[in-house]
């Protein structure tokens, strides 16, 4: 979040444990000390779950995993999300795979920029190879609102890509009744034909 970075870097120093704004910084500094540890593997977390603030853990992180070790964790890792697709996932269960992947790159690929506008359009170059990614991976019978995202000329965050697919997923499931499976379009054509029939033969 907006600022939280300070609590990596050391710019936000606790304050003196008597100060007003000492229960503040605790309950932030908490806070991205767990998006840290979420986004590691449990081996790593259980190393670093112990220290006290997140500076500490990203200093000790950045230490512990040289620019070598950086190297094969990041082929590891995009070798993992090269072959990562929904499968027999649900939506959520895929997104939250590849968040826990993407947050491991962003803490290893650690990039020192020196414009502020190449680091703006480097994310907005990465949001949307992320977007790429997620889409690449579904399951074909969400086929239809994958074209409709694509078909969009300005993509919205991978976020929100996200919220509409699961949107579309919840529809097809409420809409064909067969509770975590999403029909392909060959088996909801041929639902859609015995739904029609049935009616027919009923009147």
């Amino acid at each position: 979040g907006k600022g939280k970075e300070d609590y990596i870097s050391g710019t936000t120093v606790p304050p003196d444990e008597s100060s007003a704004r000492y229960r503040t910084w605790k309950a932030e500094n908490h806070m991205v000390m767990s998006w840290l540890l979420n986004s590691m593997t449990n081996e790593m977390g259980e190393n670093l779950m112990y220290y006290q603030t997140a500076k500490v853990i990203w200093d000790a992180t950045r230490e512990t995993y040289s620019n070598k070790d950086n190297m094969s964790a990041i082929f590891e890792i995009k070798g993992i999300l090269i072959d990562l697709t929904q499968g027999e996932m649900t939506i959520t269960d895929y997104f939250n795979a590849l968040i826990r992947y993407w947050q491991q790159l962003d803490m290893l690929e650690d990039i020192k920029w020196h414009c502020p506008e190449d680091n703006q359009q480097y994310k907005k170059i990465l949001e949307k190879e992320r977007i790429y990614k997620f889409l690449l991976g579904l399951n074909k019978e969400l086929d239809e609102v994958r074209g409709r995202i694509l078909s969009i000329k300005l993509l919205p965050s991978v976020c929100e890509v996200f919220s509409e697919v699961r949107r579309e997923e919840s529809r097809r499931k409420v809409m064909f009744g067969l509770g975590t499976k999403i029909p392909t379009s060959t088996e909801s054509s041929a639902l859609a034909a015995n739904r029609g029939q049935s009616s027919s033969n009923t009147q």
